[in-house]
């Protein structure tokens, strides 16, 4: 390991940080904060050998992490980093790589600008982190300095309940932009087949679905905040998260949607998205639903037997702690800086 304090600072960029006057932790959105924060406050914890900070130009780092900033002005400044002596990480986080399919975001489809930008900072990385394993394959075709870290799930804020749900409806969840609430559909003769069943959509604003969700399923909005996802969880049954995979974008995700779900001891229902096939894989915490019928036989057997729900709960907790949890993800990152800066 290099010698010096200087050498044991981790600056950590997101793509709003490096020109913000002040910018903090506890400013992130929560999925930054997660990549970020969690693991930088584990490592500060946990006597890592580093102090880890938000990345502040003109500073001497031994390492300086790039958290999905990829333009040219983060470009430069990783440049300036590495003439300094710091080793770079890109921690890629989104699929800019590919360019294919059908989107029905059309926010989503990457432009041949940020293809541009991703494969540049890729090239001048020191090293690549990918979020999925889907997404390594892909770095992997142009640099073999990368591996994956996964996200990671605070397990002490997203634990199980400590008393069994009372009886009532079965609660399914789903969670995320409510833009991006469209593949809940794929779902609806599934959900409308539930004899006793309520949907909770969890989200930044009412997505547009909801109206026909409705027509086949009690369904109830529930705007997020993190914290509050947490307790809401501990009062559901079921986490489900359908997807329509015809492109990269959605291929390359993480299994982040599920894992917070299964941390509470919930059962996980997805698509076959290759994140969610190894995280339901891993332990057995739930199941993969690869068509309409798959997702019918899937909800209406962990509707009928509870303690199938459970069982699968047991092992989806397991999963998350065992493989996604914030002290092991965080152990990850750890090991990767000290062999970056021995």
């Amino acid at each position: 390991m290099r010698s010096g304090r200087s050498s044991k600072r981790i600056g950590w960029v997101t793509s709003s940080s490096l020109d913000a006057e002040r910018a903090t932790y506890r400013g992130l959105p929560p999925p930054l904060a997660m990549r970020v924060a969690n693991v930088a406050r584990w490592i500060d914890a946990n006597d890592g050998g580093f102090r880890n900070e938000l990345y502040r130009p003109g500073r001497s780092y031994g390492v300086v992490v790039f958290v999905k900033a990829m333009s040219d002005r983060h470009r430069e400044e990783a440049e300036r980093a590495q003439a300094a002596g710091a080793r770079v990480v890109f921690d890629a986080n989104v699929n800019y790589y590919e360019i294919w399919g059908e989107y029905d975001i059309a926010e989503t489809r990457p432009t041949a600008e940020q293809r541009r930008q991703a494969e540049a900072m890729t090239r001048l990385a020191d090293w690549v982190v990918a979020d999925s394993s889907y997404l390594l394959g892909v770095v992997r075709k142009l640099t073999e300095r990368a591996s994956w870290i996964p996200d990671n799930v605070d397990t002490a804020l997203f634990r199980p309940p400590r008393r069994a749900r009372r009886a009532g409806p079965l609660r399914l969840v789903w969670s995320g932009m409510a833009r991006k609430a469209k593949p809940l559909l794929l779902a609806r003769e599934a959900l409308g087949r539930l004899p006793d069943a309520e949907l909770v959509v969890v989200s930044n604003d009412e997505p547009a679905e909801l109206e026909e969700l409705r027509r086949v399923i009690p369904t109830r909005f529930v705007p997020f905040d993190l914290r509050g996802y947490a307790r809401l969880l501990r009062e559901c049954d079921v986490i489900v998260s359908p997807k329509r995979l015809v492109n990269g974008y959605e291929l390359g995700h993480t299994e982040w949607k599920i894992t917070l779900g299964m941390a509470t001891g919930l059962p996980a229902v997805a698509s076959p998205q290759q994140s969610y096939v190894e995280a339901i894989g891993h332990g057995g915490g739930g199941v993969v639903a690869g068509s309409a019928e798959d997702w019918s036989e899937a909800l209406e057997r962990l509707a009928a037997q509870p303690e199938l729900r459970a069982t699968l709960g047991r092992k989806a907790r397991e999963t998350v702690v065992e493989r996604y949890s914030t002290p092991v993800v965080a152990r990850r990152y750890r090991d990767l800086f000290q062999e970056l800066v021995r």
